[in-house]
């Protein structure tokens, strides 16, 4: 086992070193610096010929790329050229909002995904299954950002249920000391979660359908209900343990791609995370901080990846022994 988990430790650290490298070489090679662009330039061309000189883009790419490499090594993600601050300062003031929101997205898709599976698995092929079934894949089949405009413009603009953009209310709530401030904070996150979540849900109940459908024609699901366990039992206890081993997997999955998914739903939202930060980087050249986004959105990826490789070996010995 413990092979086995050295073997994906590696290749999870490969992955991370490789989406690195290439988000490090395209950003150079895309064009433009800190100053602006090539035919536009926003300062002076003596500062930013000094601007430029600071933080070493005057020097060849791959000397900058061995620089970068050896002081992520040590911790060091550099200087925002944007922010004129550390990069994992950025990153610590914009990493919890997106934790939160994808934490929050991640309860929604499950417990909904789950839920509404297992429902449609028990009334397979009746009204209430292509129903929900119809529904789940007009969903899914929608981007998460045009998803949430509709919701925006319905439930901000129109009836004004829900704050349009924000983590929090700046005057009466700056700072989390109350219990209206809680509910500040669960108000204006009541959106952008439900849009990430709604379309999570929308997949997960998909894959928990068809997981239950092939674990209730099995033998001890039948020796169960001979048995005159009621339905609800075995549904829920006997059924539903073996049908979510897919789902670990999905699981595994589903969170680092919440953080990394929510890069349109936090800028429609107005969500200082992640997302937003790596898009205003984009806008402002600012290679530390997208090199850095990218750096922990893939170390998120691979470590999820693992997480479920690991869980789903433990629940089943046979897949370790397979990938030996």
């Amino acid at each position: 086992m413990s092979a086995w988990i050295v073997r994906r430790l590696a290749a999870a650290i490969a992955i991370v070193l490789a989406a690195v490298t290439l988000t490090f070489f395209l950003l150079h090679l895309a064009g433009g610096s800190p100053c602006g662009q090539r035919d536009v330039q926003s300062v002076a061309p003596e500062v930013c010929a000094r601007l430029r000189a600071q933080f070493g883009l005057d020097r060849p790419i791959w000397e900058q790329y061995g620089k970068y490499l050896w002081a992520v090594l040590h911790g060091d993600l550099g200087q925002s050229f944007w922010q004129r601050r550390p990069v994992i300062a950025a990153l610590g003031d914009a990493m919890p909002n997106t934790l939160v929101l994808a934490g929050t997205a991640l309860l929604i898709d499950f417990t909904l995904g789950l839920a509404l599976g297992v429902y449609q698995a028990a009334r397979a092929r009746r009204f209430g299954d292509i129903a929900l079934g119809n529904a789940a894949l007009f969903v899914n089949s929608m981007p998460t950002f045009w998803l949430g405009l509709v919701l925006l413009l319905v439930f901000g603009q129109w009836l004004h249920l829900v704050p349009v953009g924000g983590t929090h209310d700046p005057v009466l709530c700056a700072r989390l000391d109350s219990l209206h401030c809680v509910g500040d904070r669960l108000w204006h996150l009541a959106l952008p979660a439900l849009t990430l979540g709604l379309v999570g849900a929308a997949a997960t109940a998909r894959y928990q359908r068809a997981a239950m459908l092939e674990v209730i024609a099995q033998d001890f699901v039948r020796t169960a209900r001979a048995k005159g366990l009621r339905e609800r039992r075995v549904l829920l206890v006997h059924a539903l343990r073996n049908a979510l081993l897919p789902s670990i997997t999905l699981f595994g999955l589903a969170f680092p791609f919440l953080v990394t998914g929510a890069v349109l739903v936090e800028w429609v939202f107005a969500w200082p995370g992640m997302g937003w930060l790596a898009v205003m980087a984009i806008g402002q050249r600012d290679y530390p901080v997208v090199t850095a986004t990218a750096l922990v959105a893939s170390g998120m990826v691979t470590v999820g990846n693992l997480l479920a490789d690991v869980v789903y070996a433990a629940a089943d010995p046979r897949i370790r022994v397979r990938g030996a």
